[in-house]
Order: C-alpha cells, then structure tokens, then sequence
C-alpha cells in the first residue's frame, strides 16, 4: 500500500514539476507586431530597395545655394536620403517627380510631411531637369567597349554621355556606379565587362 502511494505521490510530483516549467513564448508575427500586414511590409520593402543611396549630401548638389537645391533638401529629404539630380535624365525627372508629390499629398497629417507649393515644385523641377543626367542619345561615341557599355548601364538607366566626366574621374563614377548595383541587387559585372566598360570611358571622356 504503501509503495502504490509513493508511486501516486512521484507521479504527481512529476505532473506538478512538468506543469510550472517555463513554457516558450510563441513565436512572434512580426507583421502583427509591427502593425502592417505582409502586403504593407512587401511595399515598404519595395520601395526602400528604390530610395536614392545615402553618399549624396547637400554640399555635393550642384549649385547647394541655389533656391532648387534647397527646396531639394527641404521637401525630398523629409522621407529618404538625398537624391541627386544626375540620377535620372531629363525627360524622366517629370514624371518621378510628380510621382512623388502625389504620395507625399495622400500621406496621413499625423506623419508631418510638408507638400512643396506650385510655385515650389517648378524650382525643383526645372532645377532637376538641369542638372539632370545627360544622356548619349544617339550620339554615343565609338570605341572598344561601346556595347559592352550599352548592354550593361542601359539595365539601370539611360546611358550617360562618356563626356560628362575626364578619363580621371571616370573610375570613381564607375565605382559608385557599381555600389548602386550591388545595394540595387544587380547582377555584379565580369571582370571582362568592367575593364571593357572602363576603357570605353576613359577614351572617351572629356
């Protein structure tokens, strides 16, 4: 009798024990917690992949005093990093442009996001498209390397004209050009189409 009610005891012992051990917290929804459903984070990630790169300050804008470059400062940077206006070509700067003054007007108040006037939005995009990238078009020089070069930047963006910098500075371009890629996600180049790339450049430079 004696040894069947030691037997009962341990086996409530044992529950007992079993029972106040410290159970895992469940894992946790990080959408839930966040606030934002899966098709909310996917979007905020979309577009953080597409924000302009952080290596741009103000002093690095043409003309940085100039009443463009500080509307630039004052209303694009209240959301992601400085864009610079060699980013996109002049006739693409329109419609980026307007792109973002509209999701800047359907923003909730709360955030604080101030919205440019008209006034202000045509400094800004007269200031963009001036100092916006200047494209080849058709009038890429010839040389070595010419379609290596056209095959690989015209993935990003419209081909920049080979003069719009020295032989000099052309690797220092070409290396951000290729951090952009990698923060972008693009496929890295060959060492081939680097060096062919590099060499159309700076033969063609100004």
């Amino acid at each position: 009798m004696r040894g069947r009610f030691s037997w009962a005891a341990a086996v409530v012992v044992v529950a007992g024990l079993a029972a106040c051990r410290e159970v895992p917290p469940p894992p946790v929804d990080s959408a839930r917690g966040s606030g934002l459903n899966r098709a909310d984070e996917l979007l905020l990630a979309a577009a953080n992949i597409a924000l302009p790169p952080p290596d741009v300050k103000p002093a690095d804008l043409p003309e940085p005093n100039s009443k463009g470059a500080q509307l630039l400062g004052q209303f694009c940077a209240q959301c992601h990093n400085l864009p610079s206006p060699a980013m996109h070509s002049a006739t693409d700067w329109p419609s980026i442009a307007r792109r973002m003054w509209l999701r800047m007007e359907w923003l909730p108040p709360k955030l604080g996001v101030k919205v440019p006037a008209m006034a202000e939005r045509f400094a800004m995009l007269d200031y963009l498209t001036v100092n916006a990238l200047r494209v080849s078009a058709a009038n890429l020089p010839k040389g070595p390397g010419r379609e290596t070069f056209e095959l690989v930047c015209s993935r990003c963006h419209a081909l920049p004209d080979p003069r719009v910098h020295s032989p000099v500075d052309w690797p220092a371009v070409f290396s951000r050009m290729q951090q952009n890629m990698e923060r972008m996600k693009v496929a890295p180049l060959t060492r081939s189409q680097t060096s062919d790339i590099l060499l159309y450049l700076q033969s063609t430079g100004r």
